[in-house]
Order: structure tokens, then C-alpha cells, then sequence
């Protein structure tokens, strides 16, 4: 059951920045389907990474970029890595800035999440403790006859720690390159819906931009919002 008004507020004010955690924005991806670099298209005020900066540096001490296309990204000033194992995908992407992270805790976003709420990214890094990592999930209709449903976990919306880096790369090299299957290997806290809706009601952090579609759908959010 969600909380009410109130509890949330009590909640998400008591949230305070984390003095000791690397932000990794992963922009490896082609972009194919947006037919040019998504991470630099224009949305509103920013581009996207621009904004997913300006997010990240609010509830970050370190902030790194991983991507395999440095020069695109040089005027944005912030220190870059390329993959430490090539061709593994966002698996290869987290093992990458948890390598190179200068504390133990680590937030992993995508370069094309334009709407992350802050509050929400800092209650992953309060509950992660001795968990390897916390993942919200949310839930995908099967197309099926049934009502069944399927946990989907939201992989570049997490905390991680460090002492998971022995467990991804025990999967890259066993060409496992599915984020999800950390869940399988490591000591995972899953958050409810119930929970992360506390923080971002409409599960906007998990926004991606992949097609021209989807950008059409952020706009119009965006649009939406500032008539509110």
C-alpha cells in the first residue's frame, strides 16, 4: 500500500545528499534507431546527457562518463573511460565505471534519461548497505491471454556497489551479458513500485529515449509539465 501524503513527505525530507558516491553515465549505445547521437539531441533548456548531468551532480561527489566515443563528449568537461572489455554492451558499461569509481558506492544512469528524479536515485544509495545492488522494477504485460505480468528490473537506474566487480566480471568473461542476470549471481534488493513510487510517482526516472517516438513522448511531457 503507497503511503499517504504525508509519511511521503516525512520521507523523502529526510533524504540528504550522499557525501561518498561516483555517478557513471553510460553512453556507449549507436543510437541506431535515432539515426544520430541521442545523448546530444536537444530536449527543451538541455540536451539529454545535459540534463542527466545536471541531476547526477546534485546527489554525486564524483561524476565519470563511460563511452567509447570521447571526442563527442570533450565539451562537456567531465572525465571519461572507454570499456575496459569491449563489445559487452551496459554489463561491460557498469564494469567499467565501478573499475574506475573512487567510492565504494556507485549510481549507474543512462545518457538518455532525461526526467531522473534525484530524491529517488538518493534513497537507492540510503538502502543499498550490504547489498551488491538495489534495482527498482517495474512491470511489463505478457502478451498472452492471462493476466500475467513480468518484472522488469531497471538495471541503468541503480545503485551498486564495488564488492559486485568480482561478479561481473566473472559473467562478462562467461559472456553473460544481461544486466538482469546480476540478480541471479549477486545479493540484490528489488524496489517495489510500491516504494519507488514514493519518490517518483509516474516512474519517469526509467524514461529512456531510443526512437524518434519516444522523443516525441518527452517533449510532449515536458510540454505538459510546464503548463501545470
Amino acid at each position: 500500500m503507497l503511503l499517504n501524503a504525508q509519511r511521503r513527505g516525512e520521507v523523502t525530507s529526510s533524504l540528504q545528499k550522499p557525501s561518498s558516491v561516483t555517478g557513471v553515465i553510460l553512453a556507449g549505445g549507436k543510437s541506431r534507431r535515432m539515426g544520430e547521437n541521442k545523448a546530444l539531441i536537444q530536449l527543451g533548456d538541455d540536451t539529454l546527457i545535459g540534463r542527466v548531468i545536471r541531476c547526477m551532480r546534485l546527489i554525486t561527489s564524483e561524476l565519470l562518463l563511460i563511452t567509447n566515443t570521447p571526442a563527442e563528449y570533450a565539451h562537456l568537461s567531465i572525465p571519461m573511460h572507454n570499456d575496459i572489455i569491449p563489445d559487452t554492451g551496459a554489463l561491460g558499461g557498469i564494469y567499467t565505471g565501478l573499475t574506475y569509481a573512487s567510492h565504494d558506492v556507485v549510481l549507474c544512469v543512462g545518457c538518455d534519461s532525461p526526467f531522473l528524479v534525484p530524491n529517488l536515485l538518493t534513497y537507492l544509495v540510503s538502502i543499498l548497505g550490504e547489498y551488491d545492488a538495489v534495482m527498482p522494477y517495474t512491470y511489463k504485460e505478457i502478451p498472452t491471454y492471462s493476466d500475467d505480468t513480468q518484472i522488469i528490473l531497471q538495471t541503468l537506474c541503480a545503485a551498486y556497489a564495488k564488492r559486485c566487480l568480482p561478479t561481473i566480471e566473472l559473467m562478462l568473461h562467461k559472456s553473460e551479458l544481461r544486466v538482469h542476470a546480476l540478480a541471479e549471481h549477486a545479493h540484490i534488493q528489488r524496489v517495489s513500485p510500491e516504494v519507488w513510487q514514493i519518490f517518483d510517482s509516474e516512474g519517469m526516472s526509467f524514461f529512456n529515449i531510443n526512437t524518434p517516438e519516444d522523443f516525441e513522448k518527452a517533449d510532449s511531457y515536458m510540454r505538459s509539465q510546464a503548463t501545470c
